[in-house]
């Protein structure tokens, strides 16, 4: 029997504009929370330093001597078609990218769009078609204007619902011809792992840090149905997506501790699911707010335009997996302990390919709607050998493993679309903010301090890659 992907599957990479465009002040954009990120070659490369935010650290970023590896990311803005043009040699179906919040409305909240911000995702969202790559979008990627986090207090602050709709909005008039799939918000559930990014409150700025999170979500929530709302009047073939980042654990050991403690945390992880796609709050969810003495609020209307106006699809991003301890562990998402079965990378993340499947499986048990992996890779200090060459076995080794998940999934039932590798090409990490933490099938010649020539060299996985693109799938099995 001759295995291979079913043909609706698109198969392509993902990354964030942020970590790759750059041109942070060029053609009047504004600067966002990604750009401040500094580089710390210090900072153990497990930490998540970027993560809560205070006051005192947040004005020291923006006004301390460091370097910013963001705001020159690979320099893919002036560079695109390069880069479009490796992934079309390398035969990409599909790349999922995102629009910088900054480069439409520089601060968020400006009375009128920049055309040149427009202009510009307007010729890469044609090249990316005129190549044969089909355009996938989040619309706010860890993008968050600067000016929103300091004049409004980030996302707890419900006007930030009518700016961000209002900013979709325009993206969705300007570019639905071009873009059929699109991502509300990127990994709406990691408030808890990266609180600064996503929301961009300042911790020291809100009486409940929790409450304050899950307020902001719940704003998120109210926005991601209004933008859906309005995409679906405006051309109902449109796609609206929303996306998790897989946070659900394992349990330590069988024990009903652990076993206990591994059901309630991952039930708090399908909460953002259940909302967005079931279109309501369930009780479970409830009952933990209150019994932390948590008080979100709801204003009139909130939960009738959840209810009617939810995701089309779920956007999945999986790299690795962790256990819970009862021992040991919280019911904090972040609080969690190394699974002593798996072997992991030096960033701690360890490789567990049937995770994917097995999180594919119960995405599309609970939730029933068409799926997309819109990340799934692994960081590696790639060496560069004399004859400019990189042997990467180890990453071409973790994707098929992940593809053969992907398609045991398929094949018990569920409907998956499209798989976006991260990156196809070396980016900016998001959590380190280093270059020497790569992903790509594409090297891109810039080190931690954006120097280097900026060559791109396809890496041994490249060739491995443009043959499972062409096979569809069924080269993995040969």
């Amino acid at each position: 029997m001759n295995k291979k992907f079913p043909e609706r599957l698109l198969i392509g990479g993902a990354i964030a504009a942020n970590q790759a465009e750059g041109a942070y002040d060029v053609d009047g954009k504004g600067l966002n929370t990604a750009e401040i990120q500094p580089y710390l070659p210090n900072v153990p490369k497990t930490e998540l330093h970027f993560n809560d935010m205070d006051s005192k650290t947040f004005e020291e970023y923006i006004n301390g001597d460091y370097y910013y590896p963001k705001r020159t990311g690979v320099h893919f803005y002036e560079r695109y078609q390069e880069y479009i043009d490796a992934l079309a040699e390398m035969h990409c179906e599909t790349l999922r990218t995102s629009i910088v919040w900054t480069r439409i409305f520089p601060n968020g909240d400006d009375e009128e769009p920049n055309e040149k911000g427009l202009e510009f995702y307007d010729q890469l969202f044609n090249y990316m078609r005129k190549k044969g790559i089909e355009p996938i979008v989040t619309v706010n990627h860890y993008e968050l204007p600067l000016n929103l986090v300091q004049k409004y207090g980030g996302w707890y602050n419900r006007k930030l619902v009518d700016l961000f709709t209002r900013y979709s909005k325009v993206l969705i008039d300007w570019y639905h011809d071009l873009v059929k799939y699109w991502i509300v918000i990127n990994q709406i559930n990691l408030i808890h792992f990266e609180a600064f990014a996503s929301l961009g409150i300042l911790k020291d700025k809100v009486e409940n840090y929790e409450e304050a999170k899950f307020q902001a979500v719940h704003h998120q929530f109210v926005a991601s149905a209004k933008v859906t709302e309005y995409a679906h009047k405006l051309d109902d073939s449109l796609q609206m997506g929303v996306m998790l980042a897989d946070s659900i654990t394992d349990p330590m050991t069988p024990s009903p501790e652990d076993t206990l403690l591994c059901f309630k945390r991952n039930r708090m992880q399908y909460f953002y699911g259940d909302v967005t796609i079931r279109g309501e709050y369930p009780q479970y969810a409830l009952n933990f707010f209150k019994n932390k003495q948590l008080s979100i609020k709801f204003e009139s209307g909130d939960l009738d335009t959840i209810r009617t106006n939810t995701a089309d699809f779920l956007c999945v991003s999986y790299y690795y997996s962790n256990v819970v301890d009862a021992s040991k562990n919280s019911m904090d998402p972040a609080d969690v302990e190394k699974n002593p079965y798996i072997e992991e990378n030096e960033w701690g993340w360890g490789i567990n390919p049937q995770g994917l499947y097995i999180r594919l499986s119960n995405y599309w048990d609970r939730y029933g709607i068409p799926l997309m992996i819109g990340e799934n890779g692994f960081g590696y200090n790639d060496v560069l050998t004399e004859d400019g060459k990189i042997h990467d076995d180890y990453r071409i080794s973790y994707t098929k493993e992940h593809l053969k998940s992907v398609f045991k999934a398929i094949e018990d039932g569920a409907e998956v679309f499209a798989y976006c590798y991260w990156g196809p090409f070396d980016i900016i990490s998001a959590g380190t903010a280093e270059m020497s933490k790569r992903y790509g099938f594409i090297y891109v010649d810039y080190d931690n301090y954006g120097r280097g020539t900026g060559k791109l060299l396809f890496k041994d996985s490249f060739d491995w890659y443009k043959k499972v693109i062409d096979t569809h799938g069924s080269s993995l099995f040969e």
